[in-house]
């Protein structure tokens, strides 16, 4: 397989919340249950229906009112699984197929997770602030559950892609360095590539380290990344520092080459994590925290002391 360097791949994603993006997925369970709505009896009535689709004996239904937003499942006549949010709240059924922004349509009922069984995709976008999505997979066989739960803070591209290999993919943004290291959209970012894989815990969406992995940086393409965090470390530039220096980094430790992400922060030299700039510490310490860290720590390669020793940051 070829690959390329592809660094600020943050560029695609739209800056649209203020807090951290990631991407959780929650181990098989079945659901029935009643979420935050103004009304929830009100939200999930017939005459509030706006979306429908049936995948084998399985009834989906999105609602849509003032008093809420309600997804419901049905089958044999009987309710399955029903959540209900506010009205500031919308449920999509399905991955429809957008060229603006390059997604491509999954036919309900498609093997998104590789388990050899149909499955049910449902979103929900939570618009405001904390916009934007958390996509629901529904396995429909042998057995009904919710199998995972994405949720997509900060992200509204996330999506199901078939890749070379044929298998369906979950890509999304880590957004775990949002507002790091001053404004939001100084911050760095990374669009990330998932698969399913079961695991102890019943199995979840992590990361496919060998679908994001490119070819090391030429020496033209490193050169014009080091030039541009030269750029800023000699001005003081802290806002800068995020998207220059520090997204670099990110790029190589998400792209397999964490050994030239610490020969990178090197070459910059003592001056670029002195104040005003983070150290490499800060950053292995908010690192430490990403929902990804269990998949990109066995990938990390001669890790530098002050990264290995960095304690995961506490919430404030």
């Amino acid at each position: 397989m070829a690959y390329e360097w592809t660094g600020g791949t943050r560029a695609r994603w739209a800056l649209l919340a203020v807090t951290a993006g990631m991407a959780v997925a929650a181990g098989p369970a079945l659901v029935l249950a009643q979420g935050p709505a103004e009304n929830p009896a009100t939200a999930c009535t017939q005459k509030n229906q706006v979306d429908e689709a049936t995948v084998g004996q399985y009834q989906f239904t999105a609602y849509k009112s003032g008093d809420g937003a309600c997804l419901q499942v049905m089958s044999g006549g009987k309710a399955v699984y029903s959540h209900s949010v506010d009205s500031f709240e919308s449920y999509t059924l399905g991955q429809a197929a957008d060229a603006q922004d390059n997604i491509p349509a999954v036919a309900n009922g498609t093997d998104v997770t590789g388990r050899g069984n149909p499955d049910m995709i449902a979103s929900l976008y939570t618009g405001g602030a904390h916009c934007c999505t958390e996509h629901f997979v529904f396995e429909l066989a042998p057995q009904f559950q919710l199998l995972a739960t994405l949720n997509d803070s900060n992200d509204d591209e996330a999506h199901f892609e078939q890749l070379g290999d044929g298998h369906y993919y979950y890509v999304t943004a880590d957004w775990t360095f949002g507002y790091w290291p001053t404004c939001f959209a100084c911050s760095p970012s990374e669009v990330v590539t998932l698969r399913w894989a079961d695991d102890a815990k019943g199995g979840g969406f992590h990361l496919a380290m060998d679908k994001m992995a490119t070819f090391a940086p030429s020496t033209a393409d490193w050169d014009k990344e080091l030039a541009a965090a030269q750029k800023a470390v000699d001005a003081g530039d802290a806002d800068s520092i995020g998207t220059t220096m520090w997204q670099t980094v990110l790029d190589l430790i998400y792209t397999s080459h964490s050994d030239l992400a610490w020969k990178f922060i090197d070459a910059l030299g003592p001056k670029a994590q002195q104040s005003p700039f983070p150290s490499l510490a800060d950053f292995c310490s908010l690192l430490k925290t990403d929902p990804y860290w269990p998949d990109l720590q066995p990938t990390l390669k001669a890790t530098p002391v002050a990264c290995a020793n960095a304690a995961p940051k506490t919430s404030q």
